[in-house]
């Protein structure tokens, strides 16, 4: 009896254990459909939903990087300024606060603007009284930097100036006495000479400047030879100021009026200034050609020649002393040449306006056949149109 129930049992077990694992079976497969039909309804988290997404915390470091990057950078594209020293500083000091002789950005800033198109002159002055009154500037620096460079550019512009300008300026040659002048010139010359005993010259000439190297002219004058109506042109081939030299060519037609006699008086003349101390120089002068006179029946040539230094210490004076000679009938046969030679001295002064005075007088040193004096006084007024 107790062997038949052991015996029931296993075969019970036998029987059930199909059904058991097909329904196990079947479990299972339904578990994975539940857990697919699961998934289908559940929600995916988004990434720009704050709320709903969660932050993985081995990213947080380099959120921070990010944000450390992007607060050098900034977070969009932005215009890369140079700081030169000139934008508005908020801590810049108020004017009214600068310590004295101290300027700041906002006063260099307006002296630049108002020197913006200044001349280079204007400009440099007005930067020198900006130092004047700001001497601790922050910007001494490239203001005298700046000063250099205006200074620079006139020293090379007037020196430009003065290549072309030495061909147009004046040089005011000093006039001799007793001598051609051969400085062209617009002017008028009235003098005298009285001479022991009775030798009178009055002189009287009108020159016209045609153009700053050429000039003509026409006068009357006593001449040793006699009374005598004169005109003729001067042009200066050489007239410069930069290196202080004229040389002029002088042309001039005469007629002698007691005898009549007409004539011709070709002329060179050399003439160089020496700058001294100061305001004064040293202008030096030569001249020589012949004079052809034309008598009735005879041809006289003459020889014409002279020297001239005139020293001025100043504008207003100025002292000379010349040199003149006269000479024909060279190689005389009957006997030595006909000459008359001279040594004047004296002074010019400035006078009103535009006019010259001048005053001297003369000695004969060597003289064979004319004697027409034996010492003389004389004086002239030039004056300059």
């Amino acid at each position: 009896m107790r062997l038949a129930h052991p015996i029931l049992l296993s075969l019970i077990v036998a029987l059930a254990a199909p059904t058991a694992f097909a329904a196990d079976d079947d479990d299972l497969f339904l578990e994975d459909d539940l857990e697919e039909d699961e998934d289908d309804d559940v929600e995916v988290p988004r990434i720009d939903d704050e709320d709903d997404f969660d932050e993985d915390p081995d990213d947080a470091g380099l959120d921070d990087e990010e944000e450390a990057f992007e607060s050098i950078l900034g977070t969009e594209a932005e215009t890369v300024n140079i700081d030169i020293g000139l934008e508005d500083d908020e801590e810049e000091t108020p004017i009214d606060e600068l310590p004295p002789g101290t300027d700041n950005a906002s006063l260099y800033r307006a002296q630049m603007n108002d020197v913006a198109g200044m001349a280079s002159d204007e400009e440099g002055m007005a930067w020198e009284q900006y130092l004047q009154t700001y001497p601790n500037s922050v910007f001494r620096k490239q203001i005298e930097d700046r000063i250099d460079e205006l200074s620079e550019s006139m020293f090379a512009a007037d020196r430009r100036a003065t290549d072309v300008d030495a061909g147009k300026q004046e040089l005011n040659f000093s006039r001799a006495m007793l001598m051609e002048s051969i400085d062209p010139r617009s002017r008028l010359r009235a003098g005298f000479e009285w001479g022991y005993v009775d030798w009178i010259n009055l002189m009287v000439d009108y020159e016209k400047q045609l153009q700053r190297n050429m000039s003509v002219h026409g006068g009357l004058q006593h001449r040793f030879s006699g009374w005598s109506l004169e005109g003729g042109i001067r042009y200066a081939l050489v007239k410069s100021t930069r290196t202080n030299l004229i040389v002029t060519a002088i042309g001039d037609l005469h007629l002698n009026l007691d005898p009549i006699a007409p004539g011709v008086r070709p002329l060179l003349a050399v003439g160089k200034r020496f700058d001294l101390a100061g305001e004064a120089y040293l202008d030096v002068q030569a001249q020589a050609g012949p004079d052809l006179m034309f008598y009735p029946g005879i041809f006289s040539p003459r020889v014409m020649a002279g020297l001239n230094a005139s020293l001025s210490p100043s504008e207003k004076v100025k002292l000379f002393v010349e040199t003149t000679s006269v000479m024909k009938d060279f190689g005389w046969d009957e006997g030595d040449t006909f000459r008359f030679n001279q040594i004047a001295f004296g002074m010019r002064f400035q006078g009103k306006g535009k006019s010259v005075v001048g005053t001297g007088a003369s000695v004969p040193y060597s003289a064979n056949y004319w004697r027409y004096h034996y010492g003389s006084v004389m004086a002239d007024m030039n004056y300059y149109l």
